[in-house]
């Protein structure tokens, strides 16, 4: 910045005007002087961080957003006279603020939304995000965005479960495989139980087909009755989800979800696509992935990792397995019936039902 010749010649004036005023006036100004200073300087140190309507072009909205162990996903939105501008992108560090002498990643200065998942992020630490772009070899500064990437959490058997930030939720990035409550006691093994829907108020867990390879990767699959025990599964600050809990993370993810509200014959579709932002990708045909084709939708966008658990009937059949996930709420129904959330291959949606307490179902765990 240049600084014009008449501006040093009032700065001048001043201090000849202080040095030649009588002594009993000279506090006045040197009072007046003082605070005009601090102006100047303001002026001259401040950062190109807040638009004051002079700035070319503006970035909204910034978020950091699907935050796991290791990686966090990007958004902003630059409007304005982007033509104009040389250079734009991310910058992340964990020292606040964050500039272009830390980690960037350089985006096309287009107007519009723009989107990048940073990788290699250690776990547990604390970081902070500016967008930036350069007009005229000047560095434009967005205002700042931290988060902190989560740490794994372990269940009462010791199985490690990772973790992913969405929105200001956490939630497990496994389904639970939990084989004992909270307080020791075991959980009863339902392996070879048959048809159980006469028996009132059953507390299960099952191994799909009664395999117990298939703990891994899909977890266990409970009866309802077996995550409602007051005796707890998820771990400490944990909980099995309720409606809202669903509602909120699907109304996150979809600004044109509908929330639940009440029972539908054949289930109710709360979003057309937060199916395919929470399930994993590939398929089964491909080699590369869990679901059968088509997965349709799916991008896994959110890191979370839904994968296709399928269910187990009182009547003593497993179904559904590479096909869809089907999660409890903690939310009843009524006696017999509770509230559960699902996603299929075929579509990229997700949708809620109500169905026997006594089924099994996975479980997703959020704090």
């Amino acid at each position: 910045m240049e600084i014009s010749g008449s501006f040093v010649e009032e700065i001048s004036f001043l201090i000849n005007t202080i040095v030649n005023y009588p002594m009993n006036n000279k506090m006045f100004f040197l009072k007046w002087i003082g605070v005009w200073g601090l102006f100047i300087m303001i002026a001259f140190t401040s950062c190109s961080d807040d638009n004051d309507g002079t700035w070319p072009a503006t970035a909204e909205n910034l978020s950091a957003d699907f935050v796991t162990s290791s990686s966090v996903y990007y958004t902003v939105n630059f409007t304005g006279q982007m033509n104009t501008v040389e250079e734009a992108g991310f910058c992340w560090s964990t020292n606040d603020p964050p500039d272009i002498n830390d980690i960037v990643f350089e985006l096309e200065p287009l107007e519009g939304l723009h989107q990048f998942r940073s990788v290699g992020l250690m776990e547990g630490e604390n970081y902070f995000v500016r967008a930036y772009y350069v007009h005229n070899e000047e560095v434009y500064y967005s205002s700042t965005v931290a988060f902190t990437t989560p740490t794994a959490v372990q269940d009462s058997d010791g199985n490690s479960y990772s973790v992913v930030k969405i929105g200001n939720q956490s939630w497990m990035r496994d389904n639970l495989k939990v084989i004992t409550y909270n307080n020791g006691d075991s959980i009863t093994d339902g392996t070879g139980r048959g048809n159980y829907s006469a028996v009132p108020g059953p507390k299960y867990y099952f191994h799909y087909n009664d395999n117990a390879e298939n703990s891994t990767p899909y977890g266990q699959l409970y009866t309802w009755y077996t995550i409602s025990d007051q005796r707890g599964l998820c771990p400490p600050q944990w909980r099995v989800p309720d409606v809202t809990d669903w509602d909120q993370l699907i109304g996150h993810l979809d600004e044109l979800s509908v929330g639940y509200n009440e029972f539908q014959a054949g289930g109710q579709e709360l979003s057309a696509i937060a199916g395919g932002m929470i399930r994993s990708t590939g398929t089964i045909e491909e080699g590369n992935g869990l679901w059968y084709e088509p997965n349709r939708g799916a991008n896994n966008v959110t890191r979370m990792n839904v994968i296709p658990t399928g269910l187990r009937d009182p009547s003593g059949s497993f179904d559904g397995l590479g096909y869809n996930a089907a999660f409890w709420s903690f939310t009843e129904n009524d006696t017999t019936t509770a509230l559960m959330f699902y996603t299929h291959y075929f579509n990229p949606g997700i949708h809620a039902n109500t169905f026997s307490k006594s089924s099994g179902y996975a479980v997703r765990c959020v704090r």
